[in-house]
């Protein structure tokens, strides 16, 4: 079956930077992925309130946080943190890009899978989030070799996406090993499509993603 199979890896982190039209309609860029995850941490951030009477518990309440992503990269390109932190591009000189305050704030969507060793993943979608610049760190090299890594922390907020009816920060799904019906399921809910060459109006759950 491997429902019961614990997590032992991740998949590939895929993302789509939103934009709002002056009407403010929402327009979804295209689906990019990058390889190479070490690490994910998702924080939900609920907690629980309680109420008492008569020297005891009389109800309990369920107050929800936000919804906070930790992602550790073994490297992450240059073109992608200008895409995640909205980096403002040089003039003239390419793959050169600068933190300014006039970028503005960017928004995007995510997924990404946690896979088993049965070949069966779990999928996360994140609808809309906002990711703050990363702190940059590195140390001079020795007698070995210690490889560095890049970690971006997010904050994810709820959207309307395809599927519900109510408007949702956090998306999961299990797919089987060789299945892809969850992975679609989600992609098409915070992505409108399943992959680049699909438009949203032609669904078409069996092409792949090609960014």
């Amino acid at each position: 079956m491997g429902r019961y199979n614990a997590n032992t890896g991740l998949g590939e982190f895929y993302y789509a930077v939103l934009s709002e039209t002056a009407n403010g309609d929402l327009t979804i860029g295209d689906i990019k992925v990058v390889d190479y995850v070490q690490e994910m941490s998702l924080e939900f951030g609920e907690e629980l309130e309680k109420a008492y009477g008569s020297n005891k518990v009389a109800e309990i309440a369920k107050s929800a946080g936000e919804t906070q992503g930790t992602f550790k990269f073994h490297k992450l390109p240059i073109d992608v943190q200008k895409d995640l932190l909205g980096l403002i591009e040089h003039k003239e000189t390419s793959n050169v890009y600068g933190f300014g305050q006039s970028s503005g704030i960017t928004y995007t969507a995510v997924a990404i899978p946690r896979t088993m060793e049965d070949g069966s993943k779990e999928w996360f979608g994140l609808s809309k989030g906002v990711f703050t610049r990363p702190n940059k760190e590195g140390q001079t090299k020795e007698d070995g070799v210690e490889f560095g890594s890049d970690e971006i922390e997010g904050q994810f907020m709820e959207r309307e996406v395809g599927g519900f009816d109510e408007d949702l920060a956090v998306m999961m799904a299990y797919d089987q090993k060789g299945s892809t019906e969850g992975r679609d399921a989600i992609f098409k809910s915070i992505f409108g499509k399943v992959s680049n060459e699909q438009t949203p109006e032609q669904p078409d759950t069996n092409e792949q993603v090609t960014p």
